[in-house]
């Protein structure tokens, strides 16, 4: 099968797969993609900056949300192309101040200098022309806002322990994922969406295209899962 950016493929690729998709991310990150969410929020808790309107993008079922409702902020919008992660989002953030929204990252449907922090967890290696949706974040965000990313990055590195996960993440994952969410394609995507991305460094240079200045970038996982911050000059 072919995979595809196209944002219909991957809005119905995450339809389909949502029943199970919080489980099986607890499952193959032994739960750590948790921690590095809860880390992430506490390094922007550290700042004096208020965040009073957030932007979750490629919100999915809402774990980042979850975490960035910690920062009290007044607004938080959780974007997203999948319709029923949204449903999911909704249930589990459950708060009044939570706006669930369908929407294209490429075209934002908000106002310049709107947001005080954007916030990306797992969702940018998603995006179809990732310079657009970048050069979108850094208009919706406000001067001084923040723009937040924990991502799995292609590694630059080739040791051992690197070629140990890439041939699990290669070989197994896809197929055990494939086999318990029900998907003839989901967990291969997932691969092919790391194995053709961008390193963290390409990555970080990109955003600096894009006006953001890069000020904290952190290696949560053998030089492949990163958290990235940058902000709006």
């Amino acid at each position: 099968m072919k995979y595809s950016k196209d944002p219909k493929f991957i809005g119905k690729m995450f339809d389909e797969i949502s029943p199970s998709y919080d489980k099986l991310n607890h499952l193959f990150s032994g739960m750590q993609d948790l921690r590095w969410r809860k880390l992430a929020i506490k390094h922007l808790q550290k700042s004096r900056n208020k965040y009073e309107c957030i932007l979750d993008l490629a919100s999915g079922s809402g774990d980042l949300a979850l975490e960035m409702m910690k920062l009290n902020p007044d607004k938080l919008y959780s974007v997203d192309l999948s319709e029923e992660m949204l449903k999911i989002n909704k249930r589990k953030v459950n708060s009044d101040i939570n706006i669930v929204l369908q929407a294209n990252a490429e075209a934002l449907p908000f106002q310049d200098n709107y947001f005080d922090l954007v916030g990306i967890g797992f969702g940018v290696r998603n995006f179809e022309y990732l310079d657009k949706c970048t050069k979108e974040i850094a208009r919706v965000l406000k001067p001084g806002g923040k723009f937040l990313t924990i991502e799995m990055f292609k590694s630059s590195t080739n040791g051992f322990i690197q070629k140990s996960f890439n041939l699990y993440f290669r070989k197994a994952l896809p197929k055990l994922g494939n086999l318990l969410s029900k998907s003839d394609y989901a967990y291969d995507y997932l691969f092919d969406s790391v194995n053709n991305f961008l390193s963290v460094k390409e990555y970080s240079k990109l955003l600096e295209e894009s006006g953001l200045h890069i000020g904290y970038i952190k290696n949560n996982f053998i030089g492949i899962v990163h958290t990235v911050i940058g902000s709006k000059p």
